[in-house]
C-alpha cells in the first residue's frame, strides 16, 4: 500500500504542471501577440524573423468581438529595429524577446496605432466554435472581384486554435486562398499567457506567445501621445454628424437596407450602405472645403464603422445616433 502510494506522489510530482483552461470570457480584455518565424519563400529562409501585434477581445451581446493592431508602440526600441540604408529602419532579424523594460510596459499597457487595424464580430459558443463567417454571403459574378476574411476561433477551452482565413476572385476565375493559423500547446500562468505553434500559407512556421496586458492607449500617427483636447474636438465632430443618420440619402427605409445587406448579394450591398452613410453624414457640414483632411479620414473611417455596426451588431440607426452624440463609436483619423 505504502509502495501505491508513493508511486503515485511520484507520478504526481513528474507531471508537468496543472494545466489552465480558457474560454471566450477569459479572452476579454488586450493581449500582445509576439511571433518568432522562418520564412521558407523568402531569399533567406534561415534568418530568424519576428512579428507582433495586439489583440483586444470583447463581449458585445452574444457575440465575441475581435480587434487587431498590427502596430505596437513601445517607448524602448531596443532590440525591435534597426537603421539601414540612410533613416530606413527594418525589423531586426533575430527572435526579439522583451527585455525587462518592455516587458514592464506589457504588463502595465501597450501603446497603439490605430493604422492598419481590423475588427470582426464573431458568432457562437465555445463548444462549436466562434466565426465571422455569416453564411449567405457566396454571391460572386465575373465583374467583381470579391475579397473575404474569415476569423475563427476553436478548440475552447483547452486548445484555442485562432484562425484568419481570406480569399479572393470572381465567378469564372481561379480563387486565391491564404490561412494563418495560431494553434494553442500550452495554457501559463493562470491564463495570463498562451503558447502554440504559428503557421501562415505553410511557408512562415514559427511559435507564438500571447501575453494578457494592461490598459491600451492611443498614439498619433506622428507617434505622439493623442492630446485629450484633440479627442475632444473628434468626439463633437462626431456628435455633430449624428443627425445624418435620421434618414439615409435614397428611397430606401431603413427595414429595406436590414434586408439588403443579409441578402445574397451582401457584399456590394454593404459597400452601397457605406456610401450611403457617408453621404448622410457629410450632409451636416456646410461644404467639403469647410472640411479638414484629419476630418475627413475621420468621415470616411466612421462610415465603415457605423456600416458594421448596422450590419454585423444590428444596431439601428436610432442606436448609432445615440452611440455617436455619447462618443461610443470608434473614428479614427488624422489630428484635427
Amino acid at each position: 500500500m505504502r509502495r501505491l502510494l508513493f508511486a503515485g506522489l511520484l507520478l504526481a510530482a513528474l507531471a508537468p504542471a496543472s494545466a489552465f483552461a480558457i474560454d471566450a470570457k477569459g479572452l476579454v480584455g488586450a493581449w500582445h501577440v509576439l511571433v518568432h518565424y522562418k520564412d521558407s519563400a523568402s531569399e533567406n529562409p534561415d534568418a530568424k524573423r519576428w512579428e507582433d501585434r495586439i489583440w483586444v477581445f470583447s463581449q458585445v451581446g452574444d457575440q465575441l468581438r475581435w480587434e487587431d493592431y498590427p502596430i505596437v508602440v513601445f517607448d524602448d526600441d531596443t532590440g525591435r529595429f534597426e537603421s539601414s540604408d540612410g533613416n530606413r529602419t527594418s525589423r531586426v532579424l533575430d527572435y526579439w524577446e522583451p527585455n525587462e523594460k518592455q516587458q514592464e510596459q506589457i504588463q502595465q499597457g501597450l501603446a497603439i496605432n490605430s493604422r492598419g487595424s481590423r475588427t470582426k464580430s464573431l458568432s457562437g459558443s465555445d463548444e462549436k466554435g466562434w466565426s465571422s463567417s455569416r453564411g449567405g454571403a457566396n454571391y460572386k459574378s465575373s465583374r467583381f472581384v470579391t475579397y473575404e476574411e474569415t476569423w475563427s476561433i476553436t478548440g475552447l477551452p483547452d486548445k484555442p486554435r485562432f484562425e484568419r482565413q481570406d480569399s479572393m476572385g470572381a465567378a469564372g476565375s481561379e480563387e486565391f486562398e491564404g490561412k494563418t493559423v495560431y494553434e494553442t500547446t500550452a495554457i501559463e500562468q493562470g491564463g495570463d499567457v498562451i503558447r502554440g505553434n504559428f503557421d501562415r500559407d505553410g511557408t512562415r512556421k514559427g511559435t507564438f506567445r500571447l501575453a494578457r496586458t494592461g490598459g491600451l492607449h492611443s498614439v498619433s500617427e506622428s507617434g505622439g501621445k493623442s492630446a485629450s483636447g484633440e479627442q475632444l474636438k473628434r468626439s463633437e465632430f462626431v456628435a455633430m454628424l449624428a443627425p445624418g443618420l435620421e434618414k439615409l440619402p435614397g428611397e430606401r427605409s431603413e427595414a429595406e437596407w436590414r434586408a439588403a445587406v443579409t441578402s445574397s448579394n451582401g457584399k456590394e450591398e454593404r459597400l452601397a450602405l457605406r456610401a450611403a452613410i457617408e453621404q448622410g453624414l457629410r450632409s451636416q457640414v456646410m461644404a467639403d472645403d469647410d472640411v479638414t483632411s484629419g476630418q475627413n479620414r475621420v468621415l470616411s473611417n466612421l462610415a465603415v464603422e457605423l456600416e458594421r455596426l448596422f450590419t454585423e451588431d444590428h444596431k439601428s440607426l436610432a442606436d448609432l445616433r445615440k452611440m455617436m452624440k455619447n462618443g461610443e463609436v470608434k473614428a479614427e483619423g488624422g489630428t484635427f
